[in-house]
């Protein structure tokens, strides 16, 4: 019986520790505040959805009609940016996407040290023009969509350059 409980109490640790974004390699104030708004009014969104659903459910059962689940669109999606290289690199992301009248949903002055991952929150959909670079290495750019199935960006430099053949 308690050895259920342990794995259940793992388990939900292990999610609820793996969905998490943080703001650890962020160094602009007004990105580290624009996360934790958007963190905010996504937990706010889901935790409406649940009561809204839940009321439903017990309304159906009350009323003896069939249960439909409520859920809004997605807003925003997930995503994890990683420092593949040996250096560390300076990330800047840039979006035309407007968060609630108070500017751009860029994410600027992300310090990766090698190896490390950062965890984002981004609108969704949305186009991002990713521009990183290392001590010794010249600016890149790449573009990314959230659209798509893309969660993990993997960043080195030399990686958006062309070598003529």
């Amino acid at each position: 019986m308690y050895r259920n409980k342990a794995i259940i109490l793992v388990l939900t640790v292990i999610l609820l520790c793996g969905s998490c974004t943080n703001t650890r390699y962020l160094t602009d104030p007004v990105s580290i505040k624009r996360q934790q708004d958007m963190k905010a009014n996504r937990t706010g969104v889901n935790v409406g959805d649940v009561g809204i659903n839940f009321a439903s459910m017990i309304l159906a059962a009350a009323l003896d009609i069939q249960y439909e689940a409520y859920s809004r669109e997605r807003t925003f999606k997930r995503i994890s940016i990683v420092n593949q290289s040996t250096d560390s690199l300076t990330v800047n992301m840039v979006t035309d996407i407007v968060w609630k009248e108070t500017g751009y949903c860029d994410i600027m002055g992300i310090v990766l040290p090698p190896g490390a991952k950062q965890k984002l929150l981004v609108p969704y959909p949305a186009a991002y023009n990713v521009y990183f670079k290392s001590p010794y290495s010249e600016e890149e750019k790449l573009e990314i969509r959230t659209d798509n199935n893309l969660r993990q960006i993997n960043l080195k430099p030399g990686m958006t350059i062309v070598h003529p053949e």
